[in-house]
Formats: C-alpha cells, structure tokens, sequence
C-alpha cells in the first residue's frame, strides 16, 4: 500500500460502508428518500475530502462546534475532526488500531476517544494530513488541547478560536474579532480570499436549516412518533458536516414531508410504540445496529435530544455573516453544557421531558468524557423531580471494549420492564 492509499484508508473505508447500506436499503420497499439522500451526502462529503489532494484543494481540518460556515465561504475543504472519528468506529466497528496508535502518543485511557482515536489515526497516517487545523475550547478541555496535538503530529500550521462562556454584546464581539483574526489567518495560509456573498448566502440557508430542524422536532412530539430510534444522528451530522448547504436543506425538506405523511397516516417508527424516551449524549457508534433491533422488539423510540437536536431560540441575518455565525453558535443544543452548569440545560431536559411525553431518559456515559458525566446525579434528579426514570449506560462512543452488547441488552431490558410496570 503506498503512503498516500494509507492516508486515505478509514476515509474510503467510510465510503464503501455508506454506498454498501444504500444499495441494501434500495431493496427495501419502506425505505425512506431521504435516508438515501443522507448517506450520499456522507459519500459526497468524505469523496471530496479523499479527492482534495488530487484536485488542488486546501484542506481545513476542524473539531466539533467550530464555525465550519467560514471554510465553505473560502472554497476549502473541510474535515470534521470528531465526526470522521466516531463515522470510522460507526462504518467499520473497528477502531482498535488508531485508539492503540493514540494510546502510545502517551495519551491515557480517560481521554475522549474522538480526540485519542483521531490522533492515532493521523500518527498512523491512515488520514489525509491537513494543510491547517483549526479548533476552539468548545465544550471541553478534550477539545481545547485536541488541535495542538495535531499541529504537532501533522507538522500543520493552525488557529485557536477562544469561545467567551457567557452571551452577551461584549462576548459576541469578542468572538467576531476571532473570527475575522482566523479568516485573515486562513486567507495567507492559503491564498483564498473570503467571499462575503457566499458567506450571506451560506447564513441564509442556515437559518432556514435550524428552522426545518425546528419543524422536524415539531412532528417528533406526535404519538406515536414518525421518526426512527437512532434517527437523530442524522440531524446531529447534518449540522456537524453541512451547515448552510444546498444538500442539506434537501435532505431535511423530504425528511420533513416524509415525517408529515408519517404523522397524517398514524404511522409510528416502530410497530407498537411503548416507550418514548429521551436521549442523553452520543450512544457507542459500534452499537448502532444493536439498538436498532433492541428499539423495534421494545417499541422504544428516542423523541428528543435536548443537547443534540434541541436549538436555542433566535434567528440569523444574512446581512451580517459574520455576526450570526457568532450568534449560531450561542443557539446550538451543546451550548447548554458550555461554562459552569446552570438553568439552560436543567430547564431544556425538564421541558424536552413534558413536550414529548417521556417515560424515561438514557444517560450515555461516556468513561472518556469528563465533562458529561459529571452532570449524572444532577440531571437524574432533575428528572426524577418530574418523576421521569434515568437509565445510566456506562459506555464509550468508539471503543468497542467500554461495554459488550450482552451487557448493555441486559440493563435496557431491566430498564423497559421498569418502564412497563410504573
């Protein structure tokens, strides 16, 4: 295999995992457009990022929650750092090799595996190498160090976006100024000039992306409720690898009208809905399949993420890009666990709670991620108050040796029959 066939592997790995699902899924007479319209969106996606090289294309490599609306504005090819992560794990259910990789940078257990795993797999060279890397300190200490290891292992230059905790005018302009420094680093790093018009557009179709995902969310709360179990990390992705693009707004329309239609007809998800329950953080990609099966035997469902699929509200102004990419980015779900805890993110799940008619929450505990599992007892409690049960999985979003199927069939089980007998 030669060097460049090595640093492209996961990537096409990733692709033939989504074309071999969409022909599956073309033999399915129940099969939705729109999923077929997401998985080649993935293709679309992780084609360009393998072609990038080959074309010319600069390529910005980004973590989660940056302002990837900036690098579709300048032509750049973007690469979600975390996102192309947990897709390996979830296409391939095999990340054993970059999490060893990440583990002998000397990098321990208890880091996030998103930013273990993607730093063994750029010190394994089975990623193309950026030209820049770009990051910020949103939402966790994981993220706000993850982009100086790259720097290093892919001898990159990159850029640091220092996001204020609180929203206000002076924290919002705090974070355009960082946005325009990184814009001016982008342009002579790569010799691209900022298109503003394109930007505007992008901010405009934004807008409208937050609003379908509003109208989305509105249909979920129907019983029983039209979209699928795990269906909501296609919105999550949607967002994460599309934001403000044509292919984007497409794909939420139909889902849109193909939830409508679902609604209008009285058809559920699942054949006999028992249990509408509310998802906390990311499940164990490697597991996906598995809680497909295990949602259509217990006719459980998740109806809502309040930190993944829950927008704050506001409206963006395509007449200042740059001021709403800021402002998008104080309206995402996630922003609710940013800076010290307080009523945002208590008040979303008690309200996610009522308007979707819960009867019961999965916590994903994630072993690597700190900043997520310390809000366990808080959030339980929260919810208890309200009398909604908790179930906590103790997992790991990519490493598949966290936690068996057995075992996490086992406590699910438990679970619904707790559910069954309230």
């Amino acid at each position: 295999m030669t060097s460049a066939e090595q640093g492209n592997s996961k990537i096409k790995a990733i692709i033939r995992a989504c074309r071999l699902i969409m022909r599956m899924n073309q033999a399915l007479p129940e099969a939705r457009k729109s999923e077929a319209m997401y998985y080649q969106m993935l293709i679309n996606y992780f084609t360009r990022l393998l072609n990038a090289r080959e074309n010319g294309d600069f390529v910005a490599a980004h973590t989660v929650f940056f302002p990837a609306e900036l690098i579709y504005a300048m032509d750049m090819v973007p690469m979600h750092a975390e996102t192309t992560t947990w897709m390996t794990a979830l296409f391939t259910g095999e990340c054993s090799d970059i999490l060893a990789a990440g583990a002998e940078l000397g990098l321990a257990y208890e880091i996030c595996t998103p930013h273990r795993g993607l730093a063994g797999a750029f010190a394994l060279g089975v990623l193309p190498r950026p030209d820049v890397m770009l990051w910020s300190n949103m939402v966790c200490d994981n993220t706000a160090k993850s982009g100086e290891l790259i720097m290093e292992i892919c001898n990159c230059p990159g850029f640091f976006i220092d996001h204020p905790f609180k929203d206000s005018e002076y924290e919002r302009n705090y974070l355009v100024g960082e946005m325009e420094d990184m814009v001016h680093f982008l342009e002579e790093k790569s010799g691209r000039k900022m298109d503003w018009d394109k930007l505007s557009e992008i901010v405009a179709r934004m807008d409208r992306q937050i609003e379908l995902v509003r109208e989305v969310n509105e249909l979920r709360k129907a019983v029983p409720t039209p979209f699928h179990s795990q269906g909501f990390l296609e919105l999550v992705s949607s967002d994460y690898l599309f934001p403000g693009q044509p292919e984007a707004i497409e794909y939420l329309e139909t889902l849109k009208q193909e939830l409508a239609d679902a609604v209008k007809e009285g058809k559920g998800a699942v054949s006999n809905e028992r249990f509408r329950l509310m998802t906390l953080f990311l499940p164990p990609m490697h597991l996906m399949a598995f809680l497909e099966k295990i949602s259509q035997e217990y006719g459980a469902v998740s109806v809502v993420e309040p930190f993944f699929t829950y927008w704050g509200e506001g409206r963006l102004d395509p007449t200042k890009p740059l001021e709403s990419v800021a402002k998008k980015s104080y309206m995402i779900p996630e922003m609710r666990m940013y800076g010290p805890m307080d009523e945002r993110a208590l008040n979303s799940i008690v309200d996610c709670a009522k308007q979707y008619k819960v009867d019961g929450a999965i916590y994903y505990a994630d072993v690597g991620c700190r900043h997520t599992c310390a809000t366990i007892k808080l959030f339980k409690d929260t919810l208890n108050n309200i009398d909604v049960p908790v179930l906590t999985l103790d997992c790991d979003v990519v490493d598949p040796t966290a936690t068996s199927e057995e075992e996490m069939g086992d406590k699910l089980e438990q679970f619904f029959e707790l559910l069954e007998d309230r």
